[in-house]
């Protein structure tokens, strides 16, 4: 029978914003990506006595991205000006994180789990 469990074989991808540097990502399981897209709140709202609908999608980019680090970096050799390997799931290297790197690893997160694009290639 066919294996409908998500494989978690790690993929090393070299950084190009950071030579030198390396990130190994897993992918998201289905219920980790509902986790994720639980993350996203909409809320609509139509005035009394009216036809018209108000609505306003509000996302949590900061605790998604947060939650897709933790989630998804196994391992990594990046580390602050002191030689102490970062904790990319942590609030404080999070934040203190290079914007181009976090953005080039954000993108291959991205890239790993949108199963949209695959569709769209074949």
């Amino acid at each position: 029978m066919p294996n409908a469990t998500v494989n978690f074989d790690t993929e090393r991808h070299d950084l190009k914003t950071l030579p030198g540097g390396f990130v190994e990502l897993k992918r998201m399981s289905y219920g980790q990506v509902v986790e994720r897209r639980s993350m996203l709140k909409l809320s609509v709202a139509q005035t009394k006595g009216s036809k018209d609908f108000k609505g306003e999608m509000a996302m949590a980019n900061r605790e998604i991205t947060m939650f897709e680090f933790k989630v998804c970096i196994v391992n990594h050799n990046l580390t602050d000006a002191n030689d102490r390997q970062l904790n990319l799931g942590g609030q404080m290297d999070f934040t203190s994180l290079d914007p181009r790197v976090g953005q080039e690893i954000e993108s291959l997160i991205s890239d790993m789990n949108n199963f949209e694009d695959d569709d769209q290639e074949n």
